[in-house]
């Protein structure tokens, strides 16, 4: 794990790396450069809003060491159009087995009265 403990240490790492200033920082996430600062020190946190447009705006930030410390700053992946097919057909079979579970479990629910469709 990182020397970043919290979310506000590592949203400052990640601004210094991209050298922005604070007020650079707080227009992608639409704060003012005092609230960016209270972010970085752990004062106050970051909106959902401001973390979601964070991640838009930098697709190469890794959304999981964000939140959580764990992992790299930046993925790590450097995918062409074609390296991505396998990916979204591995996606494409989680989803396809989840929806399974979810039809499984439905069925079981209305088989004992739970619930009624």
């Amino acid at each position: 794990m990182s020397e970043h403990l919290t979310l506000g240490s590592r949203i400052k790492a990640f601004r210094k790396s991209k050298k922005l200033s604070g007020e650079e920082l707080g227009a992608v996430i639409g704060v003012g450069r005092g609230q960016v600062s209270s972010i970085e020190n752990d004062k106050s946190q970051p909106t959902l809003e401001g973390c979601i447009k964070l991640a838009s705006s930098f697709p190469e930030l890794d959304i999981n060491w964000l939140l959580t410390g764990k992992g790299e700053m930046l993925v790590s992946q450097d995918l062409s159009n074609g390296d991505c097919w396998p990916l979204l057909q591995a996606e494409k079979e989680k989803l396809k087995a989840e929806r399974n579970k979810s039809e499984a479990l439905e069925a079981l629910l209305v088989k004992h009265g739970i619930i009624k469709l």
